[in-house]
Order: structure tokens, then C-alpha cells, then sequence
């Protein structure tokens, strides 16, 4: 990464402003205020050329190396990742590396983490038993989206609420990052995301923080995901309810009636209730089948979002977005953007697009309206009226 500072202050003491410092590189104005703002970096030759108009050997102009971000996340159906949605997500990890000095953190104990994370059964099922004793929720007992969040936040995980679309390609639902460097969790997950699918996503990338991301590729998805399953309904619950489930006379119904009370969806269940089975020596539940997935997905468009479901909202405004994102999950992502924008002099809508992989238009009105957030007085004028 550039080193900032130093280079406007070499600007500064040779009396070069933006436009004389693009020419004397012989690339455009916009290609230097990218650099000045952090949004890229100048390519090997143009690093050189930098550092000749400046009169700093290309030393100074870097800064110490970092280790890198680690970025984790699932497609949807466990599609391969696309060159571009990798792309996009380490891109967005730089980005919010950027935030980390505008985050107000003061820890004073270290967060709870997993030691020598493996993707072990019984492994697996130990962590769920002590992180459920420790905020004392019985194994049989549903684990509400308050406590879940509640964990989030008492690990320390920076939640990033985004309005990616229903039908995003790549990693529609949720991600998570962990900074080496600032030793920092960020949690970004999608408010378009289906409702019954959400507290699974907080759940694996939860899973995801405590390891810190020691376990990465195909390990770390397969701890992640069994993490979830187990911390939302534990083994002792899919066994106590395998018996109740198979003998009803239309089972799947009954399956959905436990995936409603427990908040996930009924394939997180039925998945838990064979595996129970195979554990107990009995033969699979027959509930999975070529019709069930086919019923399954047809009544997904009938799933209430995220934002339907706990904001009681179709569409937001970019305020409603922000705000209520604020109120509901603590987080300081948006201020973070607000100060982050303050201390480059103005708005910077390709930074907040990058930041949080949303589309340009977005980014804009967000840009805008965050200039504003904190101010004693808020107008919902302009852009900040536009629907989401």
C-alpha cells in the first residue's frame, strides 16, 4: 500500500498539486487522486515515475508489508467461485482494512477462540456445548437471532449489513473477513438474503471468527457449516425430534413446524434429523428427496428478506438502510464510511462501492447521505429519499 502521508507531504514541499503530479507521470488526474485516496496503487512503472516527481526513492513511497486479508465464503448450491466474485471480495477486504482506524474499539480481554480448530464430529460438537453452556441455552432449547447476534457481538465481530439482490451471483448471503494485521473480524452479510436461511449465515461465519479463519478452502467451509448446523439445532434436538417426525403422518409438514420454531430452514433440519439417524443406527428419514427439493425451491420466492422480515419493509431508503441497520445490529460500518470520507475532504462513492461490493448508484446516494449521519440535524432530502 502507498504511503500517503509521505507522498502529500513531498507534494506539498514541491509546491504540486494533483494535476502537475498526473503530469509529470504521465497519467491522468483521476489516476492520482485514486492513488491519493487508496483506491489502487500505481503499477511497477508508474511507481517509479512517482517517486523520480517526488524526488523519494520507491521505498518511501510503500508502506511496510502486512499480512494479507483472509477472506471465506460459500456460493450458492457450493458453485465454484467465479474469478470475479474472488476478485471482488479481496477487493472489498482492502477496503475495509481502511475503515479499521475509524472503528472505535477498546477491547480489554481477548475474544473467545477456538483452539486447533478441526473438522472433527465430536470436535465440533464439544464447541457448540460450551459456547451454548456459557450463555446458558439448554442443547433441546432454540437459539433466538438475538443471542446469535449477541455472540457476534461478544466476539467482536464488525457486522457490515449490505443490500446485495435476492438473486446475486457469488456471495449472495454472507462473508466474512479477518484482518491479520488489526486483528480484526468483519461479518458481511446480505439483508436481501431469505429470512429463514439468516441465522445460518450468521451462524457459519460466526463459526468462521472463532477459528479466526485458521481452517481456510474446503475445511474451512465444511467446520463452518457444520458448526451452524449444530449450534442452531443440536444433535440432542434432532434426536429428540427424529421419533416425533418420522411417526407423524405427513413428516415434512412436521419437519417445517420445528424449522419455523428453531428460525432456519427446513433443509437445515432434515439434513441434522438423517444425520441423527445415521448416528443412531436407523435408516435415513426418506424426507430428502427429488420432490422435496423440487417443492423447496419452488416456494422460495415466497420466503420473506431479511429487511421484510425485521424491518417490515419491502424497500428502504438509503437513511432507513442505515439507520435501522445501525439501531438493529451495532454496527459501525457506517460511521467508519462517514469519518472515512471526512478525513479524504469529500465524498468518494467508487470507495463505499468497492467497500461494500454494491452497485455504483448505490454507493452514490450512500455517499451522499453519510456525509451527513451524526449531523445534529438530519433532512431525508435528495438522494437519501431514493428506494433501495
Amino acid at each position: 500500500m502507498l504511503n500517503i502521508p509521505t507522498i502529500k507531504k513531498a507534494m506539498q514541499q514541491l509546491g504540486l498539486n494533483q494535476v502537475s503530479l498526473a503530469e509529470e507521470c504521465q497519467v491522468s488526474k483521476e489516476s492520482v487522486s485514486n492513488w491519493l485516496s487508496g483506491e489502487s496503487i500505481p503499477r511497477p512503472n508508474k511507481l517509479k515515475a512517482l517517486a523520480q516527481a517526488l524526488q523519494l526513492e520507491v521505498q518511501r513511497l510503500l508502506l511496510p508489508a502486512v499480512a494479507e486479508p483472509i477472506v471465506a465464503y460459500r456460493t450458492r448450491n457450493n458453485r465454484p467461485v467465479s474469478v470475479e466474485a474472488f476478485e471482488a471480495a479481496n477487493d472489498l477486504a482492502y477496503h475495509l482494512r481502511q475503515l479499521v482506524p475509524f472503528i472505535q474499539r477498546t477491547p480489554i480481554f481477548a475474544p473467545p477462540v477456538l483452539e486447533s480448530p478441526r473438522v472433527e464430529e465430536e470436535y465440533i460438537r464439544e464447541a457448540v456445548r460450551q459456547i451454548r453452556s456459557r450463555i446458558g441455552i439448554p442443547m433441546t432449547q432454540p437459539l433466538t437471532r438475538e443471542q446469535l447476534l449477541g455472540l457476534h457481538h461478544d466476539f467482536g465481530s464488525l457486522l457490515v449489513p449490505v443490500l446485495w439482490g435476492k438473486d446475486k451471483d457469488g456471495h449472495e448471503n454472507a462473508l466474512s473477513v479477518y484482518l491479520p494485521d488489526s486483528r480484526t473480524s468483519w461479518v458481511v452479510f446480505n439483508l436481501n438474503a431469505r429470512n429463514d436461511d439468516f441465522n445460518y449465515w450468521l451462524a457459519h461465519e460466526l463459526g468462521h471468527c472463532y477459528t479466526l479463519h485458521a481452517l481456510q478452502g474446503q475445511d474451512g467451509e465444511d467446520f463452518a457449516e457444520r458448526f451452524a448446523q449444530e449450534l442452531l439445532f443440536p444433535m440432542e434436538a434432532a434426536v429428540e425430534a427424529l421419533a416425533l417426525i418420522t411417526s407423524h403422518p405427513q413428516p415434512r409438514e412436521a419437519a417445517s413446524r420445528y424449522a419455523g420454531r428453531h428460525e432456519l430452514s427446513v433443509v437445515t433440519v432434515v439434513k441434522q434429523l438423517d444425520r441423527a439417524a445415521e448416528i443412531l443406527g436407523q435408516p435415513p428419514t426418506g424426507l430428502v428427496d427429488k420432490r422435496f427439493w423440487v417443492s423447496w425451491r419452488s416456494t422460495r420466492a415466497l420466503v420473506p428478506t431479511v429487511t421484510e422480515s425485521v424491518f417490515g419493509l419491502s424497500e428502504m431508503s438509503t437513511a432507513e438502510y442505515v439507520i435501522k441497520s445501525e439501531d438493529h445490529f451495532k454496527t459501525p460500518v457506517f460511521r467508519a464510511l462517514a469519518q472515512w470520507q471526512r478525513s479524504e475532504g469529500g465524498r468518494s462513492p467508487a470507495f463505499i462501492a468497492n467497500a461494500l461490493n454494491v452497485e455504483l448508484g448505490l454507493a452514490l446516494d450512500l455517499s451522499h447521505f453519510l456525509l451527513e449521519l451524526h449531523e445534529p440535524v438530519m433532512e431525508l432530502t435528495g438522494s437519501s429519499k431514493s428506494r433501495l
